[in-house]
């Protein structure tokens, strides 16, 4: 192995660090705050970053898209928030589990359903591209 590939395989795994302190910080960030196991929490950032894609593809404009894909993600928590899990505040955490984990299911079903499996992107804005000039001008 050489040398490059043995740094990229180091970054790599500095990253994927960092992704499981990350999940882990927000697992133990909500539970000590909302006292429940939330599970969920990621599927809430898929929901927003999928409204994001679906507002900028239908408004044109991603600075648009942005805030409210966030806005309707919060009113979405809200909502759950009312329906699902008031309910678990006086529950067993494995109730919690098992109620989140179960919501993890629905919505990757209903986002496979509603957008699909394939790889979605959104066109870079025109004024975050730099813009070089030509040798020849």
């Amino acid at each position: 192995m050489d040398i490059v590939s043995f740094l990229i395989q180091c970054l790599n795994s500095v990253q994927y660090g960092l992704l499981l302190f990350l999940v882990a910080s927000g697992l133990t960030l909500i539970f000590g705050i909302m006292g429940v196991i939330n599970l969920a929490h990621g599927s809430f950032y898929m929901l927003g970053a999928y409204l994001a894609f679906t507002l900028a593809s239908l408004t044109g404009n991603l600075l648009i898209a942005l805030p409210l894909g966030i806005v309707l993600a919060v009113a979405f928590g809200y909502v759950l928030e009312w329906a699902f899990f008031s309910f678990l505040y006086e529950r067993d955490h494995l109730q919690q589990v098992l109620m989140t984990y179960g919501l993890i299911l629905v919505f990757e079903e209903l986002r496979s359903i509603l957008v699909g499996d394939d790889v979605h992107g959104v066109p870079i804005p025109a004024f975050s591209t730099v813009r070089c000039r030509s040798a020849t001008t």
